[in-house]
């Protein structure tokens, strides 16, 4: 059954797949041949990927994202002292990490993400980038703690997940709300229809014209009363929808619809399930 097709790994592990894609294609299309093996092209998957898991695998959320308190960085002089603070303390927050004092002798410390808990790091960092050298060490604390405990929690609590900002997180829960609710996508969410089977985020490693390759949909919809089997990727972003025909020629879309249409077809005839 098309069933058995889905790879049953998670996104990360489905996005580690070294093999050919639809935004490699895509990039190629854009850039040319350096982004493979070289330079690659910095897509910000991130809001796509958010609403994708709030609409399809809700129950993944908070294991794969942080969502942010802080909407943007403090002062560079402030985030430089916490990011070599950071970069000390490597542990998620609430392990226990063995560190060296001042006398080189080593004692054990549980992670926090309260800034506020590392007094004479703080004043070490200050030291060490030479910055606030006319400031009193109270001064160098407050000024640190007060300008970067936001930015430092997130970096500390977001540590093994994806930070999303404030901003992007409200955003993503509007659209995921719109696309389960819309009378244009709520069909896609409807469940127990008789005779629908719908498969959300189908991963999928096939054969096009004797070359691997690699597709993940945001959901396969399989009509077993008409035979039917429809590919679906739901689009998100922030663009208005009259823009949607230019976006689909400068994301190459055509692409995208070409090669899972391919690569469907392959599934289908080489099953022996769909023989006959």
């Amino acid at each position: 059954m098309i069933e058995d097709h889905n790879l049953n790994i998670s996104e990360q592990q489905y996005r580690d797949l070294e093999l050919p894609s639809y935004s490699m294609l895509a990039s190629i299309d854009k850039q040319g041949l350096d982004v493979v093996g070289g330079v690659k092209q910095s897509f910000n998957l991130k809001f796509g990927s958010l609403v994708d898991m709030m609409c399809f695998e809700p129950h993944l959320v908070d294991k794969t994202f942080h969502k942010g308190v802080s909407a943007k960085p403090p002062t560079t002089n402030v985030k430089n002292i916490c990011d070599v603070i950071l970069n000390k303390y490597t542990g998620k927050v609430d392990e226990i990490m063995e560190v060296a004092t001042p006398l080189g002798r080593r004692k054990s410390m549980k992670i926090s993400s309260k800034i506020e808990q590392y007094k004479s790091d703080i004043l070490d960092a200050a030291n060490q980038l030479k910055v606030y050298k006319n400031y009193s060490d109270d001064k160098v604390f407050s000024t640190v703690v007060k300008a970067g405990k936001e930015y430092f929690k997130d970096r500390m609590s977001s540590r093994g997940k994806i930070l999303i900002k404030p901003e992007m997180w409200l955003h993503a829960s509007h659209t995921a709300a719109t696309l389960i609710s819309h009378p244009y996508t709520a069909k896609y969410f409807a469940q127990g229809v008789p005779g629908i089977q719908i498969i959300y985020q189908y991963k999928f490693d096939t054969v096009v014209n004797g070359k691997r390759c690699k597709g993940m949909l945001d959901c396969l919809v399989i009509n077993h009363n008409l035979k039917l089997i429809i590919p679906v990727d739901l689009k998100t972003g922030e663009s208005a929808n009259k823009d949607f025909p230019m976006l689909y020629t400068i994301h190459r879309y055509y692409i995208q619809g070409a090669l899972y249409r391919e690569c469907l077809k392959h599934i289908v005839y080489n099953d022996f399930d769909f023989m006959g």
